[in-house]
Formats: C-alpha cells, sequence, structure tokens
C-alpha cells in the first residue's frame, strides 16, 4: 500500500517538474542586441531624405565595337585604374590571318603597277621622239592601264591599313581615371557588344538624395547638407550641391518601413562629397541626408 502512495507522489512530481520546463522554456528570452548609437540631428531645420552613392562619373559599363571571346584579362574588381590602361583582349585570330593574304596582293599590285608604269614611260618617250608613232588611243589605253594598276595598289595598301586599325578595336583600354566597380569577365568568357560584364567609376563620389514631394517646397540649392552612414551616425558626410534633376519622379530605393507608399514620389538632388572620409564608402550605398533649410511654414 505504502508502494502505491509513493508512486502516485512520484508521478505528481514528475508532472509538475515537466510543466514547469514547459513554462519557462517558452518565456521570451532577453535579446543581446548592441543598441545603436543616438544621432544628433545637424540642424534646427532641416529636409530629410534617402541618399544613394554614386560615382561622380555615372557608372560606365565598358563596351566594344567588336565581340568575341576573351583571351586576356587585366583589372579585377576594386582595381584603381588609369585612363588609356588596358582591361581586356578579345580574340583577334581570324582578323589576323588576313594580313599575310593582304601583303601578297599588295605585291602583286606593285608589280603590276611598276609594269604600266614602265609602258606608260615607254610611251611617252616614244611620243617625245616622234609623236606620229604613237597613236592617241595607244596612249590612252597604257595610260588608263597605268591608273588603274595605281589605284589596285593604294586600295590594296589602304585595306591592309584598315585592317590594322580594326584589330585594335580587340583591345579594350579604360577611358577615365578611376576605379573597377564590378568585373564579371572571364578568359574564355564571350563579350558582346552591350555587355553589362564589366563597371567602371571615377574615384570622385556623388550623393543622389531623394526628397519627398511634400518636402520639395522648402529646398534651397546650395543650402548646407551632410549625410550619414547608416548605422553608425557618427560618420558624417560634408556634401557640395552639384544640381537638381528638375523632373520629379516615383521613388525606386524603398525603405522597407511599413508607414511608406509604394506611389512616393521625389525630387531628384546631386551633391558632391566634399572630402574623401577617412572611413569606407561604397557606390549604391545607402546613407541618411539632411539639408538646412529655412522656410517651415
Amino acid at each position: 500500500m505504502r508502494t502505491f502512495f509513493i508512486l502516485i507522489l512520484l508521478s505528481i512530481i514528475g508532472v509538475g517538474v515537466a510543466l514547469g520546463i514547459m513554462y519557462y522554456g517558452e518565456m521570451e528570452k532577453p535579446t543581446q542586441s548592441v543598441a545603436l548609437p543616438s544621432m544628433k540631428l545637424p540642424y534646427r531645420s532641416f529636409i530629410a531624405g534617402t541618399g544613394v552613392i554614386e560615382a561622380h562619373s555615372k557608372n560606365i559599363y565598358i563596351g566594344s565595337l567588336v565581340q568575341g571571346v576573351i583571351t586576356k584579362v587585366t583589372v579585377k574588381s576594386g582595381d584603381k585604374i588609369k585612363k588609356g590602361e588596358l582591361l581586356f583582349e578579345i580574340d583577334d585570330r581570324a582578323k589576323k590571318v588576313q594580313i599575310p593574304l593582304l601583303k601578297e596582293q599588295i605585291k602583286v599590285a606593285q608589280s603590276k603597277f611598276n609594269s604600266a608604269k614602265h609602258q606608260l614611260n615607254l610611251i611617252e618617250n616614244f611620243k617625245k621622239v616622234s609623236p606620229h608613232m604613237v597613236t592617241n588611243e595607244k596612249y590612252a589605253t597604257v595610260l588608263d592601264a597605268f591608273n588603274e594598276a595605281k589605284a589596285t595598289l593604294l586600295l590594296s595598301k589602304e585595306k591592309l591599313k584598315t585592317l590594322k586599325e580594326e584589330l585594335k578595336l580587340y583591345k579594350v583600354y579604360a577611358p577615365i581615371d578611376g576605379i573597377v566597380l564590378q568585373s564579371l569577365i572571364t578568359q574564355g568568357s564571350y563579350f558582346n557588344t552591350n555587355s553589362k560584364a564589366l563597371m567602371i567609376g571615377s574615384d570622385k563620389l556623388s550623393i543622389r538624395v531623394n526628397i519627398n514631394e511634400f518636402d520639395a517646397w522648402k529646398f534651397e540649392p546650395h543650402s548646407e547638407a551632410v549625410a550619414f552612414v547608416r548605422g553608425n551616425p557618427k560618420q558624417k558626410i560634408a556634401l557640395s550641391y552639384d544640381y537638381t534633376t528638375p523632373l520629379v519622379v516615383p521613388k525606386h530605393n524603398l525603405t522597407g518601413l511599413s508607414t511608406e507608399a509604394t506611389d512616393t514620389r521625389v525630387l531628384q538632388v546631386m551633391y558632391s562629397v566634399k572630402k574623401r572620409a577617412n572611413f569606407s564608402l561604397y557606390v549604391g550605398e545607402m546613407v541618411d541626408v539632411f539639408v538646412k533649410t529655412t522656410k517651415d511654414k
């Protein structure tokens, strides 16, 4: 009998322990998140907008007038480049094989030109000695043959010159000083004339700021403006006004907030980064921008 009561007591204790584990296990545990540093507002009256960092030169997709298999790549993403520096080469063997053939055509054309010139000199000498020995018809025939041989020789040389100029197109060079923003080209891959596999930009940075259309009336060009790096408001960027795009457009880079309407329209303003910061800035990075205002009605 005593054993029976002991078993019942142990069962009750076990059920209590199980319920306790279930209760405390489902309790929310405090998160270990790190608080972001608070941001000190730069101005008493301002317009706030979202900015996107861009290369001052805009993003340049490197193109080519020819297409083909890439045989050599000399740059990669993040590389600094100078204007005129070789970026990559396209297979030009199909063009190069034409050079020996054109050189042989030039030799043949040169030989025919020399022969026609010799015949013309003989006719002209005979005509000087005795004008009646050479008829006008004969002279015209020899002169036409000379002119034709001369034109053929010049054309052959021009074809070779044109081919050599075309071969230069198979080497692609940097159009500006700057940096390789993205390189997806590899040796052996095929490069199209409309490819976007290689993108470069200038070292100088700009920020495209989207100002809500409801705040556009308060915007004043050339007023002070600063940008803050997201996640670290201590990293502050002084801005210099460039220009305003006089077309209000739909906003594309949404913040993701539930309160933000997808049909928002914005005025786009371009600013230059006054001085390159001592911290990293990346093209495509989003920043928070504040523009000082005096209008507050």
